[in-house]
């Protein structure tokens, strides 16, 4: 059956938070005063967590799944879940997003397990200010994680780099990224933390900020597109016409995409959330052992609530259910 909120949206996306933990402490999606992480006795097992994503390609139609953090790679063993779940003949397409840190030593292995596709948060190429936004952060150590994925066969790489206030890497960031054949991804800076409303949030560079100081250094740039037209896709394509380079931007503050959100997130202890700005959620671990009527019945009507609400207030801190 088609797993539909109450406004009709077909929901087919999960992301699968795997671990709360991360290796960094970016400055925008961590707290000050940090946080307290999940004990790993009241982690799923990656079995348990294959088994809950297993149900809702089987039962609902969910055929995208995309593993998240924390920072996914450093669950040991994440291998094991992939091929669980990659081997599930329903799902079309298992991506990851990761901050590239580990990536080196994990690009061979994730490929051989199934994973289709790679996500990496990258927000400086300055190695100074990298170190300054994510605490601790060797840039080296991400540009040879990049480096392992395409010598692993995987697709070009998306990258996505978040739009902070002081940011000023633009032009150095696009043409890295078409020199290097990556897909490069601005994306407007969201409220991270727990309990900020719309209203207190101070954010970075918006869409028309970005794209008025691209035309004042490079001459024309032309929207060429969103990059797909399928429902829960929400890049714009854009192309800075004298020198062929392409980018995108996602405005997810200045053009909230709520109205044809197609996600719902899972995170590491069984908790499902609607939507990554609502308190409201419902607890799978215990419905192991439910049967699929019971397991149907309680996830359509949990997903039946979720609303088309616009950005306001993050219902818990973005590092704990996956951005």
């Amino acid at each position: 059956m088609e797993l539909r909120d109450h406004k009709g949206r077909k929901i087919n996306y999960l992301r699968l938070s795997v671990t709360d933990r991360c290796n960094l402490r970016c400055t925008y999606c961590m707290p000050e005063e940090g946080i307290e992480f999940t004990p790993y006795s009241k982690m799923l097992r990656l079995e348990e967590l294959a088994g809950l994503a297993a149900r809702f390609i089987t039962l609902f139609g969910i055929d995208k799944v995309r593993l998240t953090g924390g920072e996914p790679l450093i669950r040991k063993n994440i291998e094991v879940l992939i091929e669980i779940i990659s081997a599930i003949p329903q799902l079309k397409d298992l991506a990851l997003t990761t901050n590239g840190t580990r990536l080196a030593r994990e690009a061979r292995a994730i490929k051989a397990a199934g994973l289709k596709r790679i996500n990496l948060s990258l927000d400086s190429l300055d190695k100074d200010r990298f170190r300054k936004i994510t605490g601790s952060g060797n840039l080296d150590d991400v540009l040879a994680g990049i480096n392992a994925a395409k010598e692993a066969g995987f697709p070009p790489l998306k990258i996505n780099t978040v739009l902070l206030p002081d940011f000023t890497e633009e032009f150095e960031f696009i043409d890295w990224a078409n020199s290097n054949g990556l897909i490069l991804r601005f994306i407007e800076q969201m409220p991270g933390v727990s309990g900020k409303s719309k209203s207190e949030f101070r954010g970075g560079i918006t869409e028309s900020e970005l794209i008025s100081r691209l035309q004042k250094k490079t001459g024309k740039v032309e929207l060429v597109g969103d990059s797909e037209d399928e429902l829960g896709k929400h890049t714009r394509r854009y192309r800075v016409m004298d020198k062929g380079w392409e980018f995108g931007i996602i405005p997810a503050v200045s053009v909230p995409f709520c109205g044809d959100c197609n996600r719902i997130r899972l995170d590491c202890q069984g908790t499902l959330r609607s939507c990554l700005y609502s308190s409201e959620t419902i607890e799978l671990r215990g419905l192991f052992n439910a049967s699929d009527e019971e397991f149907i019945e309680a996830v359509v009507n949990f997903v039946g609530r979720k609303t088309g609400r616009p950005l306001e207030h993050i219902g818990s801190h973005m590092s704990l259910i996956g951005g």
